[in-house]
This record gives C-alpha cells, sequence and structure tokens, in this order.
C-alpha cells in the first residue's frame, strides 16, 4: 500500500498504536453496519451509502509464549467507516471472519477527474467483500483485551 494512510482521515488513531498502517493480517471483523444514506435535493443533502466495519487487530510478532503460541502485541478495536460506499460484494460472513489482508487503492473514476478507493476484505476464514468508496475514516481505535470472549477495554 502504497501510503495509503495519508488518504484516509484518522489513520493516526492506528498509527499511533502500532507505529505504522497496519495490513490487518489475521484481524477479525466483528460487526458490519450498513446505512443507505439521506439523499434529498430539495434540501441539498446528498449522503450515500455508509458502511461501518469492526475490526479486532493485532501485531504478530516473532516470539512465541511457553506453548509455541505465536506472542500478539497491540490488541485494538477499530472501527472503520467507508463513505458513499457502491459496486459492493458480500461472502461468506460467519462466526470468525478472520482476514489474510485488508487492501485498499486510489483509482480514478473513469467518467471525471474525482478519486476512488478501491477496498477489499481478504478472507483467510468467513468474510470477504470488495466495493468502491469516496472516502475512508478510522473513527476509533482502542486498545483491548480479549477475555472470555469479551473485549474489555486497557
Amino acid at each position: 500500500m502504497q501510503d495509503i494512510a495519508s488518504h484516509i482521515k484518522g489513520s493516526h488513531k492506528l498509527a499511533d498504536i502500532f507505529g505504522y498502517w497496519p495490513s490487518f493480517h489475521d484481524a477479525e471483523v466483528l460487526d458490519l453496519h450498513f446505512w443507505r444514506g439521506d439523499v434529498d435535493p430539495s434540501q441539498k443533502r446528498y449522503i450515500f451509502p455508509v458502511l461501518t466495519v469492526k475490526i479486532c487487530v493485532w501485531e504478530l510478532t516473532n516470539k512465541t509464549d511457553d506453548r509455541g503460541c505465536i506472542i500478539l502485541r497491540n490488541h485494538t478495536l477499530t472501527t472503520l467507516q467507508f463513505h458513499d460506499v457502491e459496486e459492493f460484494h458480500l461472502d461468506g460472513f460467519n462466526h470468525q471472519n478472520a482476514l489474510l489482508e485488508l487492501s485498499i487503492d486510489q483509482q480514478q473514476r473513469a467518467d471525471s477527474a474525482s478519486q476512488l478507493f478501491a477496498v477489499r476484505f481478504h478472507p483467510a476464514f468467513g468474510m470477504g467483500a470488495s466495493f468502491k468508496c469516496t472516502r475512508i475514516e478510522v473513527v476509533d481505535a482502542v486498545r483491548y483485551q480479549k477475555m472470555n470472549r469479551h473485549l474489555t477495554q486497557q
């Protein structure tokens, strides 16, 4: 990803925790929420579809614990918002939704000079998705501990 974080509003919220924009490898999608937006030309209001996604993301280290499991750090619950979503495709949403990667690339619209983001949730197990949008925002990024299937803030 060629410095894509610089084009994402609030990307510093994740970079402040990780020190860089994460790849979302092995991250888990917990929640998807679609809002159709609010289009009312008589009020000059044009809010197009918004997708909000909550993701548990962490950093893999090259260290293992006494059981031989890879040590993870920077456990973070982040909320990403994608604005003006179009061409949305979703497949395989289930009880886990682990990602190989979250890829975000900038593209130019064929019919105008405006920019788009091409977003793809590459599945490891469960959900895969792809879509285009005009704006991305990191709404929140909160460190957490995973305890007994519940998330608690640190």
